[in-house]
């Protein structure tokens, strides 16, 4: 038995086309909202086969383990040697009279320390789909929330919109910081669902571990392999379906962290492209920037391929139980820019403009800047480029 995810409609209005060289699902009425749900049952190959007689499920894939887009090493950097809030000011958010006031962002990791200070005033809407508890025992999320919205710790300033007062989690990573495919697209399902204007995510679908899993209930290597590439694209192929039933470029601006699986500190061709979901259509994955003789470049642990760039190494952010720590990662890169984005749901609200996912990524992208990069830093390697706080 194989423990499968079923993407389906209750309302019964997306259906599976008649002719497969169509769009892959497609609603019978337009204007009739859908309503997509995940079911998760361990089939038989002939559960599997019956299952998909039935028009009704949208399609299905292997469920597959998922793991936090773990932080990069320190590289020898202590954290009394950080320099708090220089990722700020690299995207200007020490300059711009905005605050992010009126943005809902969501933010899907490990939980949340909601007691932290730095998150005063903050409403906190919370859900558990790991199953080990809201509560931050990982740090990750934590410090992750704290770089997008965080209140200032000490006189410090570490948030980038520090008036956001409304902040959706879910934990789709358990407190290890490993999870399930399944786990993740039902907490991706619940932020739109809350109608978030911005969601950021920190998580890889595990092809590794689930070669490793397979291998263990005696499957043939290369089977292996080849059945966790295909979980693989079916989970990305379930994500980008549920964006597109949910309203896509109308609806909410997901970010994902693009990964920190390159190795270009032992050689320079030790390098890969972007991790899923974070891969996925419809997304805007984020690239991690450091500083380099006082220019910025790119991390040499950052995937290629993003779509943006952004501060994410030496970040001082909120620690779990109080005080701050200082991580690397993409996953930094991607608060700073979820960050601007609430920013830019605060301006587009002020001129009565809509906000969508098109409407916020036009601003992020027309905004963006290479101004300031040295000369390695390559569009394969940042994209359109560093995001900039609306001035």
């Amino acid at each position: 038995m194989t423990t499968y995810i079923l993407l389906r409609d209750r309302s019964g209005n997306w259906r599976r086309p008649a002719v497969s060289l169509g769009p892959r699902i497609e609603p019978r009425d337009p204007a009739r909202p859908a309503e997509p749900f995940i079911e998760v049952a361990d089939l038989s190959p002939g559960d599997l086969r019956a299952a998909m007689r039935d028009g009704a499920v949208l399609t299905a894939s292997p469920a597959m383990p998922t793991r936090l887009i773990s932080p990069a090493p320190l590289d020898g950097l202590r954290d009394d040697s950080a320099e708090a809030g220089w990722g700020l000011r690299a995207i200007g958010a020490d300059c711009t009279p905005l605050c992010g006031q009126g943005a809902r962002v969501a933010l899907l990791d490990t939980g949340l320390d909601a007691a932290h200070p730095a998150f005063h005033g903050v409403t906190v809407t919370g859900r558990d789909f790991a199953g080990t508890g809201l509560e931050d025992a990982n740090g990750h999320g934590t410090h992750v929330a704290a770089t997008i919205l965080g209140r200032d710790l000490g006189g410090v300033r570490i948030g980038v919109a520090r008036g956001v007062t409304e902040l959706l989690v879910g934990k789709a990573l358990s407190d290890n910081g490993l999870g399930r495919s399944d786990d993740f697209l039902n907490a991706v399902l619940w932020a739109l669902q809350e109608k978030a204007d911005v969601l950021g995510f920190s998580l890889c679908f595990d092809t590794v571990a689930h070669v490793m899993a397979l291998i263990e209930e005696g499957y043939p290597q290369s089977l292996a392999t080849a059945s966790a590439v295909h979980a693989y694209r079916g989970n990305l192929r379930v994500f980008e379906m549920i964006l597109d039933m949910l309203g896509g470029g109308s609806g909410t601006l997901i970010l994902g962290a693009v990964g920190n699986d390159s190795l270009r500190v032992i050689s320079e061709g030790f390098e890969t492209g972007p991790a899923a979901p974070a891969a996925a259509r419809g997304v805007l994955s984020v690239a991690a920037l450091g500083r380099d003789e006082g220019a910025l470049t790119p991390a040499p642990f950052s995937n290629l391929g993003a779509a943006l760039c952004a501060p994410g190494e030496g970040v001082v952010s909120a620690a779990m139980g109080g005080g701050t720590r200082v991580l690397n990662g993409t996953s930094m890169a991607m608060a700073h820019v979820a960050g601007i984005a609430a920013l830019w749901v605060q301006r587009l609200h002020e001129g009565k403009e809509a906000v969508t996912a098109l409407s916020l990524a036009a601003r992020l992208i027309g905004g963006a800047t290479r101004s300031g990069l040295g000369p390695a830093a390559s569009r394969v390697d940042i994209g359109h480029g560093r995001v900039q706080a609306p001035r």
